[in-house]
């Protein structure tokens, strides 16, 4: 297998190249040491990525991590290669790096194998648009050549970020029932959300925003609420005291219930208790 070094591509003090590439062709199988975007605005293709196979047209984008194995067949082809190397993410891409590992993460770490998206419509006009600048300014002998590549490669790394977000969330969104139904059986245990994140292999910070947007309230909040409904049902239908149903639902502290308790509800349990007798 062939195996593409830097110096092969990026000429001396350059942490970035643009490449426009026409014509049908056959990339045997290689691997890199450095990050690359491949656009494609026009014709087919077939790309395979670690052993997965993306067919591709116009509209189509792939990224390809560091040390990936990676082939091409192109017919009436034309395509952009954005190829980065590793120091350019955390030099001149400095304030972009969330975004970078954001995109990296949703990827490599959430189980998320696919290395391509496929933009529609006026998506294409505005990523093409973005693309050929990045060309031009590559091209470019001037002094503002290098921050304007940094602009144009964030502003690049968004749209496809906004799109693997939205690939990934519809995934798991499908996901989250199974969650907060453990979460139900198991909210006693005291869960935290770095033990569930990890439990259903997720990152904990895109973990932490996905479970807010699909039930309305953070992780701790919603175990909290469990717990208070479940006490609510036994102070109703048992005579079990209140350092007994603290500890059966979760709260070691008899105090902390006694303060979640109130904050949810509003009162007491013990006000709680004689109210629902009254009934």
């Amino acid at each position: 297998m062939k195996e593409y070094y830097r110096k092969e591509f990026f000429l001396q003090n350059d942490t970035v190249t643009v490449q426009h590439i026409k014509g049908d062709g056959i990339c045997p199988t290689h691997t890199h040491d450095f990050f690359e975007f491949v656009y494609v605005s026009k014709g087919e293709g077939m790309h395979v990525i670690d052993g997965i196979s993306y067919p591709v047209k116009k509209g189509s984008l792939l990224f390809i991590n560091f040390g990936q194995t990676h082939s091409i067949e192109t017919t009436g082809g034309e395509y952009y290669n954005i190829l980065l190397l590793p120091e350019y993410i955390g030099t001149e891409l400095a304030r972009e790096t969330a975004a970078v590992y954001d995109l990296f993460s949703l990827v490599l770490e959430n189980g998320d194998s696919r290395c391509c998206v496929n933009f529609y419509g006026g998506e294409i006009e505005e990523t093409e648009m973005i693309v050929r600048m990045l060309y031009e300014e590559y091209c470019a002998d001037s002094e503002e050549r290098r921050a304007a590549l940094s602009d144009l490669i964030h502003l690049l790394t968004i749209k496809v970020l906004r799109k693997v977000r939205k690939r990934a969330e519809t995934k798991s969104f499908g996901h989250m029932s199974e969650i907060l139904d453990w979460l139900k059986a198991h909210y006693a245990e005291n869960p935290t959300l770095s033990g569930v994140s990890e439990k259903f292999f997720y990152n904990s910070s895109y973990f932490s925003r996905l479970f807010k947007r699909f039930t309305g309230e953070g992780f701790n909040a919603y175990v909290n609420t469990l717990k208070i409904n479940q006490a609510l049902g036994l102070i109703e239908s048992t005579d079990l005291t209140m350092e007994e149903i603290a500890d059966k639902v979760g709260y070691g502290d008899v105090k902390n219930f006694y303060a979640q308790f109130k904050k949810l509800t509003g009162a007491t349990p013990g006000a709680f208790r004689n109210k629902s007798k009254k009934k």
